[in-house]
């Protein structure tokens, strides 16, 4: 019986004789074993679309800022009930995607949602969207009652 030997790329392994661990190097190396176990069997075969966005607030209105790469503003929808602000967008596959043999893929196609619960009230009829450099840029004003208000000190003696 004849055995075939394998040789395999070994990663470096690094031996730090006083590395900290926390739980996100715990789940890190977790991973890395995991890959090294279980190679392309542990990769998914596809991913969804997930736009990274920033939510913050300035003194006079909320804004988002989403990552949409690749798109452009026909390809998004953007509406507002209440306080949930939603985002729908299509990333759509190349036209001759079909006739591609792909050695490797990993951009995500299809449609994705994004639902953000927003902290205060905003002015829906006075919201701004800019599309800029593959950033959507969404300016939603709060209502007076939720922007910060300045509140003189008064000495008392």
């Amino acid at each position: 019986m004849d055995m075939a030997l394998v040789r395999r790329d070994a990663r470096p392994t690094e031996i730090t004789p006083f590395r900290t661990w926390g739980p996100l190097s715990l789940l890190e190396e977790a991973n890395r074993l995991f890959e090294e176990v279980m190679g392309e069997f542990a990769r998914p075969l596809a991913t969804a679309y997930v736009a990274p966005a920033d939510l913050y607030e300035t003194d006079e209105a909320l804004v988002l800022e989403m990552a949409v790469p690749g798109l452009s503003p026909e390809d998004l929808e953007v509406s507002l009930e209440g306080t949930k602000l939603t985002v729908r967008g299509q990333v759509k596959p190349q036209e001759d995607a079909k006739a591609r043999r792909y050695y490797l893929q990993e951009i995500p196609h299809g449609s994705f949602v994004r639902t953000f619960t927003l902290p205060v009230e905003v002015k829906a009829d006075e919201a701004k969207a800019e599309f800029r450099h593959g950033i959507l840029r969404l300016t939603l004003p709060k209502v007076a009652e939720a922007r910060a208000k300045r509140i003189p000190i008064e000495v008392v003696q």
